[in-house]
């Protein structure tokens, strides 16, 4: 897998086998997006960092990213592929939900493992993004999840979304 954008396009970086990595053509999309609100400077949260695919793509594009992993394992392999970029990882290890920090985020990446539950998970986002800030929820919509739906409980507001084959992306924003 190489990184599609950015001073460090087209590094390879390693992929955990546990992981389900966002494919190129939807990294490229979700940062086209992002660049029309923040032109690649902010602070960027991946709350389940997987094979960090989307944190490595941000770092790439100027952000300050904070990557959440709850698997050590996985957490070693994204380390790796930071030193590889000659870039220091800033990777906690953590259950995403119980994250605490005082710091607010400008993007959001919430790429779960597709069976979790996105209310909670939406609303720990919310109480993490700046007010200006957008989340970036990326889901299986053979999953049935109505991100709509869920946003509209958790007084959210879904500004955008792009379908890729069974995978979608919503944009979202606090009201």
């Amino acid at each position: 897998m190489y990184l599609t954008g950015g001073q460090f396009k087209g590094h390879k970086i390693e992929t955990p086998k546990n992981t389900r990595p966002t494919l190129s053509k939807v990294r490229e999309s979700v940062f086209n997006v992002l660049f029309s609100y923040f032109e690649n400077q902010g602070t960027f949260l991946d709350m389940f960092a997987g094979s960090s695919i989307m944190g490595l793509e941000a770092v790439s594009r100027g952000y300050t990213v904070t990557e959440l992993e709850i698997n050590p394992k996985t957490a070693d392999v994204i380390k790796i592929n930071y030193k590889k970029i000659k870039q220091k990882a800033n990777i906690i290890v953590c259950d995403a939900l119980k994250y605490k920090c005082e710091n607010r985020f400008d993007v959001i990446y919430i790429d779960p493992p597709w069976q979790d539950e996105y209310k909670k998970i939406l609303q720990k986002a919310s109480e993490l993004l700046n007010n200006d800030g957008i989340m970036v929820v990326e889901y299986d919509l053979k999953g049935c999840t109505n991100i709509n739906k869920i946003s509209g409980e958790l007084n959210l507001n879904v500004i955008k979304e792009k379908k890729y084959g069974r995978t979608l992306i919503s944009f979202i924003s606090l009201k």
